[in-house]
């Protein structure tokens, strides 16, 4: 992995901490305790590297640490070392990277360039590659440019061309390594191995990027059927809702499709909406009920009402004061007032009437109406005048 001289002079100084050897673990000791508290007064402990990553991190944030080796030199260098877990780990690791990363497999179009480092006698130099179809699905990687001077030919540079293959960047991710390679996807990089280990990072935003707008896609779909309880619910969810899954009635019928938080009913058609609520239409006169006390001094709500008999039943009390004397109002002949007996006195029940505003939505439909049903320029005669004329 890539080495900071900043970590290296904090390790540097960290190691040279004590005045003879250099210092391979560092102990923390508590406040206040001395020399004869012995072990006991530690409370941590930790490799000197550790801590000073520990240290790099406080002050510059995590060190880079993307691999300067490709995987198959990682596992090289660890079979020579004798380590097989190591060799086995660095192959394995690298095909987990690369099968997991968002924009896998790589698609017909791509555009992928490798970078090479200089050495020896020859300098640093890139090459591009395209991303072919061929037939029965499979791909190839054709070479579309190098920087490779005093090439002879083009089979010296077109090093990872490849045909007729289902993973035509399989070969090129193992032996010239993620970090030398950058992939651009219909004009946006998705892979950056070139920019210090922002590869991966890169490529996860433009996942999430895909990932939100197939999601507004979504919630857009649900708003233009109707079904806001289901856009925000998707809003709300990190993944596509699931179907509603209820049984069916009948055994042949399967279960609900629709997606789950639908309004009822369920249905078998997983595109079936449900259709909108719709209020009903406001009546022309309610009635409200009354009651007043037998000292006069309290007065109660009992209920609003559209029909007027409902009304006068509520405010006769039903059955227990059928009898109820019932008079009209003196200068109010719409209001209807009944005597109750009451202890202490009789109660007195008014029935009055509530004339209700014009329902808005009746008005629109009219105006509406109004507007298909009028006459224009064009339904009139051409010699037509005004009368006034």
């Amino acid at each position: 992995m890539r080495r900071d001289s900043r970590l290296t002079t904090i390790t540097e100084a960290l190691q040279k901490m004590g005045p003879h050897a250099s210092a391979v673990r560092l102990w923390g000791r508590a406040p206040g305790a001395t020399g004869e508290d012995g072990a006991s007064g530690n409370v941590w402990a930790a490799d000197v590297h550790d801590v000073a990553r520990h240290v790099y991190t406080r002050l510059y944030g995590r060190p880079d640490t993307t691999p300067t080796a490709s995987p198959l030199a990682q596992a090289d260098d660890a079979k020579r070392r004798r380590d097989i877990a190591g060799e086995v780990g660095a192959l394995v690791a690298a095909g987990d990277d690369l099968t997991s990363a968002p924009w896998y497999p790589v698609r017909p179009g791509d555009l992928v360039h490798v970078h090479y480092e200089a050495g020896g006698e020859v300098p640093a130099f890139g090459e591009t590659y395209i991303v072919d179809a061929e037939d029965g699905g499979l791909m190839g990687m054709r070479l579309l440019a190098h920087t490779l001077p005093d090439a002879p030919d083009e089979g010296e540079a077109d090093w990872f061309a490849a045909k007729s293959s289902d993973d035509p960047i399989f070969e090129l991710w193992f032996e010239a390594g993620p970090h030398r390679i950058t992939i651009v996807r219909d004009g946006q990089v998705v892979h950056d191995g070139g920019h210090r280990g922002r590869g991966k990072a890169a490529a996860r935003v433009l996942f999430e990027a895909e990932r939100h707008a197939a999601t507004m896609r979504e919630v857009q779909r649900y708003l233009e059927r109707g079904e806001p309880e289901l856009a925000l619910a998707r809003l709300r969810s990190d993944k596509p809702l699931p179907p509603c899954g209820a049984p069916g009635v009948t055994p042949e019928q399967p279960d609900c499709p629709r997606p789950r938080g639908h309004r009822p009913p369920c249905s078998d058609d997983a595109d079936y909406v449900t259709p909108p609520h719709e209020c009903p239409a406001l009546p022309e006169q309610l009635y409200a009920v009354l009651s007043v006390g037998p000292k006069r001094t309290t007065v109660s709500f009992e209920g609003l009402y559209a029909d007027k008999d409902a009304a006068l039943d509520i405010a006769s009390g039903w059955d227990q004061h059928a009898e109820a004397e019932r008079r009209v109002g003196h200068g109010v002949p719409d209001y209807v007032f009944i005597d109750l007996p009451a202890p202490g006195g009789s109660s007195l029940a008014v029935v009055a009437p509530m004339p209700v505003k014009p329902d808005p939505r009746a008005e629109e439909e009219w105006a509406a109406e109004g507007m298909a049903t009028a006459l224009g320029p064009e339904d009139y005669p051409d010699d037509y005048r005004d009368v006034d004329e």
